[in-house]
């Protein structure tokens, strides 16, 4: 019990005035004991070093070394440490001066015991108060420095999915210094996720892979403190870029085929876009998600957001379920996959052993309506798309289960057929913004098809594909004959030579421009000159 009383030391030249304080208090009963005395300032100090007491109550009044030079003594070597000066009526001044330098209370002369009491009990409970807050403060950095990983996820995931109460918990901790504070700038997220097979069906091996993948993430990116690694509640691998001189598309294709290589197992990543506010974060978080879905469908490592164009607001598609994931479908044109997962959602329907085919027709209206108004809800216009009424009244009027599926599947390839007229017109648009900044900065011998889909936010593997589709070759063929063509346009403007071509359309290397003038127009640029009488 002893251990926790609070010690006092008292310093005074006069023997009864020590002996008077050690008397006519009760110090046991105020949770205090009396560890020594001292006569003097350089005693006490001495007495200090060994006992280390929680109050000093001492005199001003003391040869050598008087109260206020004691108390700066204390205070400079001694900490959590509390003073209280007696003093007689004439030198209050001087115990102005010892509280103006740190000293807790003073008391006058002569000696009070009901006064002394009280200053003590006052100054126990601030004593008391002070270390219980420090306790607490203790006990707060201990729970937050062990559990400084877990109150991160669980921060981060609470942006991802908008639980605002959760943080502001976690921004009242010191815990929050080290995340994302400003989040109103450009802010990306992306969704990573492992496909394990059978062999890691344990879940405390998948738990730990990717736990491994996260920490080789977080410590192949530590450099950059604005890109944020963790996991959802789908395990999924999210990273959370808050900076936008972070190539964030670039990042994911290196970890995807890092970890490809060497996990040898089927790895798939999903980017939202770029957003402006931590309110759109989630739904950033999602697009990704959305983006994922289309890497298994297209089988594409790397899918961005940017090539969709999903809702952004309620509906996010499912991958538990499976209407969700026929809209889905539909939205990306695919009509093969569309009417085949339409028709296994029939069957399922008739296994549950209707006994005759109402049901199925209902069923059957009710999916080609809510496919119906998610288009309507992504854009696409009423006059493109048939009414609840229309289908209603067709699907009454089918009496054999053969005609209903074969309706369904005449609907679904026509949505298909209009998802897609419009994914090409999304299509055509995004390559002739592309096609201009071409035209534009053909003379950039940093020109990269890979840089190029960075800067437009596009897959590279998409923009190859469009540019195949539309050009009828690759990007690079492209690109070539497009400097080609361009020097020969400065060529029938001066007699330039051929390094001056070369600088000027983007190609350093002399030589090199030779070979590409000759692959493309089938003379060398000498032959041309004289064909073309340019002199």
């Amino acid at each position: 019990m002893k251990q926790n009383l609070l010690k006092v030391l008292i310093v005074d030249d006069e023997p009864n005035t020590r002996n008077l304080l050690k008397l006519c208090i009760d110090w046991e009963s105020l949770g205090m004991s009396v560890i020594g005395d001292a006569d003097s300032g350089i005693e006490a100090l001495d007495i200090m070093q060994e006992t280390k007491p929680d109050i000093v109550i001492t005199d001003i009044e003391m040869p050598y070394m008087d109260g206020l030079m004691l108390s700066k003594q204390i205070m400079s070597q001694f900490i959590d440490v509390y003073i209280v000066i007696l003093t007689a009526h004439e030198q209050f001044s001087y115990a102005q001066q010892a509280i103006s330098i740190g000293v807790s209370d003073f008391i006058l002369k002569p000696i009070d015991p009901e006064m002394i009491t009280n200053t003590l009990k006052k100054l126990r409970d601030k004593i008391i108060e002070e270390r219980n807050r420090l306790t607490q403060l203790e006990n707060s950095y201990e729970y937050i420095k062990s559990n400084h990983a877990q109150l991160k996820n669980q921060y981060l995931n609470a942006l991802i999915t908008g639980d605002t109460a959760t943080i502001e918990l976690i921004n009242k901790l010191d815990v929050a210094k080290t995340l994302p504070s400003n989040l109103n700038g450009q802010t990306q997220i992306a969704v990573i996720n492992i496909l394990f097979d059978t062999y890691y069906n344990q879940m405390q091996s998948r738990q730990q892979i990717i736990q491994n993948c996260i920490n080789y993430i977080d410590s192949s990116f530590s450099y950059n403190k604005n890109l944020y690694v963790f996991n959802d509640s789908d395990d999924y691998i999210v990273l959370l870029s808050d900076d936008v001189t972070i190539n964030l598309p670039k990042v994911c294709e290196q970890i995807v085929s890092y970890f490809r290589t060497n996990l040898n197992m089927v790895v798939y990543c999903g980017i939202g876009t770029i957003t402006s506010s931590v309110q759109h974060i989630p739904f950033s978080y999602q697009e990704a998600k959305n983006a994922l879905k289309l890497c298994y469908i297209l089988d594409e490592a790397v899918v961005y957001n940017h090539n969709l164009d999903l809702p952004k607001a309620d509906y996010m598609p499912n991958k538990d379920n499976p209407l969700e994931y026929l809209i889905l479908l539909v939205k990306s044109a695919l009509p093969a996959q569309a009417t085949e997962l339409a028709v296994n959602l029939l069957h399922e329907s008739l296994e549950k052993g209707f006994t005759d085919l109402n049901p199925i027709r209902y069923f059957a209206i009710d999916l080609l309506t809510q496919v119906t108004n998610a288009l309507r809800e992504a854009g696409v216009p009423n006059s493109e798309l048939k009414s609840n009424e229309v289908y209603y009244s067709d699907l009454m009027n089918k009496h054999v289960y053969a005609d209903i599926e074969k309706y369904v599947i005449n609907v679904i390839s026509e949505l298909c057929d209009k998802m897609s007229n419009i994914n090409n017109c999304k299509q055509n648009n995004t390559f002739l913004q592309v096609i201009h900044h071409l035209e534009n900065h053909f003379s950039d011998p940093d020109l990269s098809l890979t840089r190029l889909a960075n800067q437009f936010y596009i897959n590279p593997s998409y923009l190859s594909r469009i540019f195949k589709k539309f050009t009828n070759s690759s990007f690079s063929d492209y690109l070539l004959e497009l400097r080609i063509k361009k020097a020969i346009e400065f060529l029938h403007s001066a007699n330039y030579k051929a390094y001056q071509l070369a600088q000027m359309v983007g190609i350093p290397d002399p030589n090199y421009f030779a070979k590409c003038f000759k692959k493309v127009t089938g003379l060398s640029l000498q032959e041309y000159k004289n064909k073309m009488n340019i002199t």
